[in-house]
């Protein structure tokens, strides 16, 4: 870094296309949204869950059932922290996840291709989970 300069990071984030099924990946990028968003003094952290991950947004994704821990708590955090969440449509459709069934917060957003590039042309660090 140079002497006297600073870098600025204000729209930051976290790609995930893990499965949340025998992975806690997808957990983890709300878990370290929730912490950067926490800590820093950002204009805005998103998450954006892309292949298998959108599973996580299901309201018929049982983790239980797959033996995995309960997610409830996680949403509660991204409630608390005020994080936009995107699923990408296309991954939806090979999974057949309606709009109808994911869960019921209000930052959740539905998105395409497009959309999804305009986002991470806008974001100043991308991590990818």
């Amino acid at each position: 870094m140079v002497r006297g300069c600073k870098i600025l990071v204000k729209n930051i984030i976290i790609i995930c296309e893990n499965s949340p099924i025998g992975k806690n990946s997808a957990l983890e990028s709300i878990r370290m949204g929730a912490g950067i968003s926490a800590v820093g003094d950002l204009n805005s952290v998103k998450i954006v869950l892309i292949g298998d991950s959108v599973l996580l947004l299901s309201k018929n994704y049982n983790p239980k059932a797959v033996n995995m821990d309960e997610n409830s708590n996680i949403f509660r955090m991204l409630e608390l922290a005020d994080i936009e969440v995107y699923a990408l449509d296309n991954a939806m459709k090979n999974l057949a996840i309606a709009k109808a069934d994911l869960l019921d917060y209000d930052n959740i957003h539905v998105i395409n291709v497009k959309e999804l590039a305009e986002i991470i042309l806008e974001a100043d660090t991308i991590y990818n989970y």
